[in-house]
């Protein structure tokens, strides 16, 4: 993980925070294209383009306000320019992953503005002795490790997420015979070569998609060895509203109706693809029932993500797929389910 910090060095104080937080021989931080760019203080709008700029390019924005965002300061910057002002800095605030106060007060401004609800609170070791920098900074990697550790499907590899798809298949049907022999050895190679960092989001993705179960199973059945990773105890940030994905459907008719509604996840993708391969699954009757509820184009898009997320049979499929605009944006449902 590498983290780049942002912050104005003619302030002091920010600058020893700042060294609290970093090597001694390096208080920038991380010079590479960071995966966190910790933001310290507002208002400099050099440095809010700079993260802004960063975030585009792929780094999550960590921000310590530094008491900058009270209703006093705010207060201050009123002037000709202020709506202006005002704007960019709410865009970096709602930007961030989460934003560290350093205390109760400064923790009711930022639930006063509403601008993001991810807040941590860390006593700053410069200015009290309620806290060690040893502690202080300590608690700022947990942050780090925490951000890294939300919507994980974002940062991993295409062999990451080929190797998921094929473990997808293996753990809904049980056999490994439902691969190929290359695939299978593809799998088996991949596994070993991704490392610890790729699995860990691979694994934290299955949990938060609720396939965690069925993952394990295809890597069972390949006999694949994954890291141990007890994903219950790991914390991330999750979308407002967020709730572990379950199926409530247990025919194929209802499950899609779910679908169509609004509950899309990978879990639904996995059952739908389970109900699919049934073998009392009659085509005529099951496409009749879909055109009655005028949903024959969206079944055949999700047929096509089926077929990109699960690796569904073409034997199994009861008509041609369909992939058009309807179906990219299917496919965006899944990828920002976790999106923050």
């Amino acid at each position: 993980m590498t983290v780049q910090h942002l912050y104005p060095h003619d302030d002091t104080l920010v600058a020893e925070h700042v060294r609290m937080l970093t090597p001694a021989d390096n208080d920038d931080g991380d010079s590479r294209q960071p995966d966190i760019v910790h933001v310290h203080g507002c208002w400099n709008y050099d440095i809010g383009r700079q993260a802004l700029r960063l975030h585009r390019q792929g780094a999550r924005i960590v921000l310590t306000p530094h008491g900058g965002l009270e209703s006093w300061v705010i207060a201050h910057h009123r002037g000709e320019k202020f709506s202006k002002t005002l704007l960019w800095q709410r865009r970096l605030v709602e930007s961030c992953y989460v934003v560290i106060v350093q205390g109760r007060m400064e923790a009711e401004a930022m639930k006063a503005l509403g601008w993001n609800p991810r807040m941590e609170t860390i006593r700053n070791a410069v200015v009290t002795n309620s806290i060690t920098p040893e502690a202080m900074a300590a608690n700022t990697g947990e942050v780090y490790r925490k951000v890294m550790d939300s919507n994980t499907l974002e940062l991993m590899s295409d062999d990451c997420r080929r190797l998921l798809r094929l473990l997808l298949k293996v753990g809904i049907t049980g056999d490994r015979r439902w691969i190929s022999s290359d695939d299978s050895l593809w799998a088996a190679e991949a596994a070993a070569a991704i490392g610890e960092v790729q699995w860990r989001r691979l694994l934290i993705y299955a949990d938060h998609e609720n396939v965690r179960t069925i993952v394990d199973s295809g890597a069972r059945h390949i006999d694949i060895k994954q890291p141990y990773l007890d994903t219950d105890t790991i914390k991330s940030y999750l979308p407002t509203g967020y709730e572990r994905p379950k199926v409530k459907a247990n025919d194929l008719l209802g499950i899609i109706g779910e679908i169509h509604k609004g509950e899309f996840t990978l879990r639904h993708l996995a059952e739908l693809d389970r109900a699919l391969r049934r073998s009392d699954v009659e085509d005529d009757w099951l496409l009749e029932a879909v055109a009655e509820r005028q949903l024959t184009k969206y079944f055949r898009r999700l047929l096509q993500v089926l077929t990109e997320q699960t690796a569904l049979d073409e034997g199994f499929l009861p008509v041609r797929p369909l992939d058009d605009g309807g179906t990219k944006k299917i496919r965006n449902l899944l990828k920002n389910h976790l999106r923050i």
